[in-house]
């Protein structure tokens, strides 16, 4: 009777753990409203590309970016740049790899071109095109994205969790085998992140990986506006900061 007792207090043990794994919250949960106003089908985002210091080339460029779907709060957004030369140069001294050979320039560029499943016609040269749909889960609890495993949709990875702390890590590796960390490294707690004529709160990720140009990006979201700016410093040194106003603000 003692040996049924202990048999059945080991079951009913692990029984308990099981459940527990299964019920626990990982970092690549992420639960939350997905009925936002700010992901609504139609809704646009105005982006914009600076440095520490005006860069004329970078009036060449335009974009277009909508939302073109929304799945319970996975998120299709399609993306248009048109941009020209001048641009190009702009960009490529921005990034500080202007001396670079251009077979090494194009290597750079085909890379992220399939990492984003992009495409680009650049056939004229004063009338180039990148487009490509970015997918995402967004909800009121925080942003994931589907780039790190090719869109497999049951594969997210988290970029942000608004109700992460400071120290916060998310560690994976995606579909190309390169390990990836993303850390929660800084929290507003008061409106001190520019935008437009605004000041918001943000949440501070920054992500690091073994990659042929970033050395780093950081990533600024705030809980009402979602991704507001991405930050790219480089392995030359030079950062490049994409700014992002929400269809909301």
């Amino acid at each position: 009777m003692k040996t049924h007792g202990v048999i059945r207090m080991v079951f009913g043990a692990v029984l308990m753990l099981a459940a527990c794994k299964e019920t626990a919250t990982g970092p690549n949960d992420l639960g939350g409203d997905t009925n936002l106003d700010l992901t609504q089908v139609g809704n646009t985002f105005t982006t914009f590309l600076n440095t520490d210091s005006y860069v004329p080339g970078f009036d060449h460029m335009q974009d277009s970016v909508v939302i073109t779907r929304n799945d319970n709060g996975i998120v299709t957004t399609h993306a248009q740049v048109r941009f020209d030369s001048v641009f190009v140069a702009a960009l490529d001294s921005s990034l500080g790899i202007a001396s670079y050979p251009k077979s090494v320039k194009l290597a750079i560029l085909d890379t992220y071109l399939k990492r984003y499943g992009a495409a680009i016609d650049s056939t004229n040269k004063q009338a180039m095109k990148v487009t490509f749909d970015l997918k995402m889960k967004v909800t009121s609890d925080g942003l994931q994205e589907f780039i790190s495993s090719k869109g497999d949709l049951s594969r997210p990875y988290t970029i942000v969790k608004y109700a992460a702390s400071v120290g916060d890590k998310y560690e994976f590796t995606n579909t190309e085998g390169i390990k990836i960390t993303r850390e929660v490294t800084y929290k507003s707690t008061t409106d001190d992140y520019q935008i437009g004529f605004m000041l918001i709160k943000v949440e501070k990720v920054e992500e690091t990986s073994d990659d042929p140009l970033v050395e780093k990006i950081t990533y600024y979201a705030n809980h009402k506006f979602g991704l507001v700016g991405v930050v790219l410093r480089t392995k030359t040194g030079k950062e490049l900061k994409l700014g992002i106003i929400p269809p909301t603000m």
